[in-house]
């Protein structure tokens, strides 16, 4: 759900000739495009995302944005299924993900990501997959005016908008039922279910994990009397 009023973006070549997201009127150069060549992996098994998504498996990056998260999960083992709901930040990572494909350095980890286009919770509902994990990073309100995020991410929330509708997307994660829903949050912003039943905390943000096997998701889930 995109709501308010946002400049008007676009998806243009920067000087390297890589495609990047911009605003209409700015010129080349002034965008956001995707490098995976840039992304540290250093010390990546010990890495609060890695750690929150559990061991490697299938899994569903349901807001991908420009693929940040979905590179490091990829390269930590994980076979990831990323879903952009904006048409113009999915061809930005379709295009990181091609050069990184056509990089001996970088193929083994790019041809682990999967890329779609289209809403998340869809997909969920449509999907019959076994997911490990189901990771969620909404874009959420910045906690104050004066809170200035990085400029590529305010780029993706101009193209995107706030996502007003992370709630339903959690649910119809848990609808999935996978083996862990994985939430990223701010530091100062509240759980998105009480009590998840893990937390890992980087400098910049806290991961929420919610097992299958745990404790915390039991009240959405329906019984099975309910479900005959």
């Amino acid at each position: 759900m995109m709501t308010g009023s946002r400049p008007r973006m676009e998806v243009r070549l920067d000087p390297a000739g890589r495609m990047e997201l911009g605003v209409i009127g700015e010129p080349a150069g002034h965008g956001a495009a995707v490098d995976f060549r840039r992304v540290s992996l250093a010390g990546i098994s010990s890495q609060p995302l890695v750690r929150a998504c559990g061991e490697p498996g299938q899994l569903l990056d349901a807001t991908a944005g420009l693929g940040g998260d979905s590179w490091i999960l990829a390269a930590a083992g994980f076979l990831v299924t990323a879903v952009e709901r904006s048409p113009l930040v999915a061809a930005v990572l379709r295009d990181g993900i091609a050069r990184a494909r056509a990089d001996g350095r970088l193929a083994t980890i790019a041809n682990r990501i999967e890329l779609h286009v289209g809403e998340s919770a869809a997909m969920l509902a449509a999907s019959g997959t076994p997911w490990t994990a189901i990771y969620l990073d909404p874009m959420y309100p910045p906690k104050t005016k004066s809170a200035l995020a990085p400029k590529p991410i305010r780029l993706v929330r101009d193209a995107v908008g706030d996502d007003l509708d992370a709630r339903d997307l959690f649910l119809a994660a848990v609808a999935a039922n996978p083996g862990r829903i994985v939430v990223k949050r701010p530091h100062h912003a509240a759980v998105v279910h009480p009590e998840p039943d893990l937390t890992f905390e980087s400098k910049l943000a806290r991961y929420d994990a919610y097992l299958r096997s745990g404790s915390s998701l039991r009240t959405l889930r329906p019984s099975p009397e309910k479900s005959l």
